[in-house]
Formats: structure tokens, C-alpha cells, sequence
């Protein structure tokens, strides 16, 4: 048989894996704790392609030393292949909740499996049982090869259960990213085994790979690259998610404006500004769950969305604390004071998001407008003043 097709997917897969990955690196403003697991899992495939290929090459050739060296590249196949389909669960967990420490909770549970996995694949080689090298170097499948099969499908469980126990909003990206993964391999899977060949399983791999890939490019535009939360594109897209839901749910939006930002810029120049955005979308995002909805409204205005049956004043006074906080540190050369508005949208109740950002906007600057004059200068250029009285004027 010909080697040339498998040289051709094979080969082809790990150049773009290889392309893929150095591209990655390069994106400085992507979640370390993301491209390590997408690293893993591209990483894995390069691996296990080039194992694969190998031993295909190695087939039936008829040297003595030939049959331990195939044992020992089919294992190391057996082995990273469980790695390409275990950390793909574990990275589309990662990238739907985007909660580095639920994932790694979940890590300790698919290392365990993974451990058990290679435990299995070792002992294969004295018993024979998931596949032998026949005496002419031939690769045969044991007895057991589909509980190998089936070990390779407990990710699919994991992550079915997850999607019934994930928020609506989380459900949708874990369902689509798993769906097409998992469609496309199993598309190339089948046919191989039809076929008889392993032609199709590389590039529909490597399709998926690169599914996943572009979903992480075009996630990454919905996020602000100064302050890590939502953009204004993320945020419209949620609020037209929510305008067209046919029942009834409630959501508490909270808009806050950082009062006078202008003056930090002019005084103090543009990079303290950027640090005094940095400095409100750290505390809001410590203030909220990773199932809440944070992005940059626009300029120095924020917004987050939370489920209503949460305690609002209790939301917001959370805010204020990070902010009285972050003041008294006197980490900046300025302080921080914010204003806000914020109201209750029910879905599907007949107005349209549009009509009631209005509203929550109004409510902002009505707020801002009465303390208009009474705060004081944000700039606090010596360090290690006295910190400010509590109260809502230090916010």
C-alpha cells in the first residue's frame, strides 16, 4: 500500500497545527491560562500525527528490531490520541466559563482518567488486548480495541453534563464548539473505518483544530484588549441575545461612569488613564460571578448584567467598597470616583432594550449631575496622603 496519501494528510496536518500554534503565541492579549490548554491539545495532535504516520510507514516491514520499535510508537499513539480528546473538552470548558479555577478542578478529574488510560495502553503491550504486532510487524486490533473506543468517548459525557448544568449564556458556545469538534472528527472516523484507511482523520482534525481557532479570533474581538472585559460589540450582541427570548426572565443593568476621568488624562497623560480603566474593570470583575456579564460601554462607562433576583444594593455597594479600596491603597497617583444608574429589563415584555438603555443612561447622569461640584480633584500626585472619609463622596 502507498504511504503517499497518509503523507499528504498526515504530514499536511502538522505544517498547519505548526502554523496555527505560531500564530497563537503571537497574540500577547489572549488568556495565558487559555493558549496553554490550546497548546496541550494542538501540541497532542502534531504528536500523535506524526506517531501515526510512522508506524503506518513502519507496517509490514520485515527487520527484527522493527516489531519493538512499532509497539512502542502504536503506545505513545494510544496515549496522546486520549490527550487530543480529553484537553479539548477541558479547553471548551475553559473557554465557555472562562473560570481558570473550575477548569482546573475539572483537570484533576480528566487527569485521573488519563492516568488510568496510560496505565491501560502499558499494559497492553504484555497482554495484547487493545492491539498486537503480529510476528511480520503487522498492526493488529485486540479484542478490547472498542473499549479504547469507549475511553476516548468519556469526555463527550463529561462535557453533556456540563452543558445541562451551564447558565443559558455558557450553554451555547459549549454546544456549538463541541458539536462541530466532535462532528467533524467523527466524520473523518467513520469514513476511515469504512474506508479501511486513516486518510480522513488528519484533516478533519486539523479542520476542527482550526474551527475552534478562528472561534477564539473572533471571541477575542469581543473583548476589550485594555481592560480584559466585553467590548461595546460583546455587550450588543448579548443585549440582542436577551431582547429575543420568548419567556420571561428579569436582569438587573448597572451602568457606571468614572467621574472625572478627563481630568486624570489631562493632568496626568493618557497611561494613567488607561490604568484607571484598567483599575474599575479589575473591580467590577472581582465584584461580580463568572456567569455575570461585564464589558466597556464606551469611553469611561462600564456595564454589567446580572440576574435580578440578586441583591442589587449589595451589587453596588460591593462596587464601592473595591473602589474605597483601591483609593485608600494609594497604589495611583489619582483616585477613582464613579457614578451610576441602573434598572430591571424583563424579556419579552414588550419594550425594546434600546428604550430601556435610555432609561438606565438618564438615571447615570442625573446621578452624576447631583454630585457635580462636590467632589475633589482625583489627582493625588504625592503618595501617602491620609486616606479619604467613608462615604459617597471618596466614590
Amino acid at each position: 500500500m502507498s504511504i503517499y496519501p497518509y503523507f499528504n494528510t498526515a504530514i499536511g496536518s502538522c505544517f498547519i497545527i505548526i502554523l496555527v500554534m505560531i500564530d497563537y503565541l503571537r497574540k500577547y492579549n489572549t488568556d495565558i491560562f487559555q493558549r496553554k490548554l490550546l497548546m496541550i491539545v494542538l501540541g497532542a495532535i502534531f504528536v500523535t500525527a506524526i506517531f501515526d504516520f510512522t508506524g503506518i510507514v513502519l507496517n509490514n516491514r520485515g527487520e527484527n528490531h522493527i516489531n519493538t520499535l512499532l509497539y512502542f510508537i502504536w503506545t505513545i499513539y494510544y496515549i496522546t490520541r486520549t490527550f487530543v480528546f480529553y484537553y479539548g473538552v477541558v479547553f471548551i470548558d475553559h473557554f465557555a466559563h472562562g473560570d481558570e479555577a473550575r477548569t482546573k478542578k475539572l483537570m484533576i478529574i480528566i487527569n485521573m482518567f488519563i492516568v488510568i488510560n496510560i496505565i491501560s495502553v502499558v499494559l497492553n503491550i504484555p497482554f495484547g488486548y487493545y492491539f498486537y504486532i503480529s510476528p511480520d510487524n503487522s498492526f493488529v486490533q485486540g479484542p478490547l480495541y472498542l473499549l479504547q473506543i469507549f475511553m476516548i468517548c468519556i469526555p463527550l459525557l463529561i462535557i453533556i453534563i456540563d452543558i445541562f448544568l451551564a447558565p443559558l449564556n455558557v450553554k451555547k458556545i459549549q454546544i456549538v464548539m463541541t458539536f462541530i469538534f466532535l462532528l467533524i472528527i467523527a466524520l473523518g472516523a467513520l469514513l476511515d473505518l469504512f474506508l479501511g484507511t486513516t486518510n480522513l482523520i488528519w484533516p478533519c482534525i486539523t479542520s476542527a483544530a482550526l474551527y475552534i481557532y478562528f472561534f477564539i479570533i473572533r471571541s477575542d474581538a469581543k473583548i476589550d484588549s485594555l481592560t480584559g472585559v466585553g467590548n461595546r460589540n460583546s455587550f450588543n450582541e448579548y443585549a440582542d441575545f436577551l431582547s429575543k427570548q420568548n419567556v420571561k426572565k428579569s436582569y438587573t443593568f448597572i451602568l457606571f461612569d468614572l467621574d472625572r476621568f478627563k481630568e486624570i488624562n489631562d493632568t496626568l497623560g493618557h497611561l494613567e488613564g488607561d490604568n484607571a480603566l484598567r483599575d474599575m474593570a479589575t473591580i467590577l470583575k472581582g465584584c461580580i460571578r463568572h456567569t455575570d456579564f461585564a464589558a466597556r460601554y464606551g469611553g469611561d462607562e462600564f456595564i454589567l448584567v446580572i440576574p435580578a433576583e440578586n441583591d442589587i444594593n449589595r451589587i453596588i455597594e460591593r462596587v464601592k467598597n473595591g473602589v474605597r479600596t483601591q483609593n485608600r491603597l494609594r497604589l495611583r497617583p489619582y483616585q477613582i470616583y464613579i457614578s451610576y444608574g441602573y434598572g430591571v429589563y424583563t424579556t419579552n415584555s414588550g419594550v425594546t432594550i434600546e428604550e430601556f438603555l435610555a432609561g438606565v443612561d438618564r438615571k447615570m447622569y442625573q446621578y452624576k449631575e447631583a454630585r457635580r461640584g462636590k467632589l475633589p480633584s482625583a489627582i493625588t500626585v504625592k503618595l501617602g496622603k491620609e486616606p479619604l472619609p467613608d462615604g459617597d463622596n471618596d466614590v
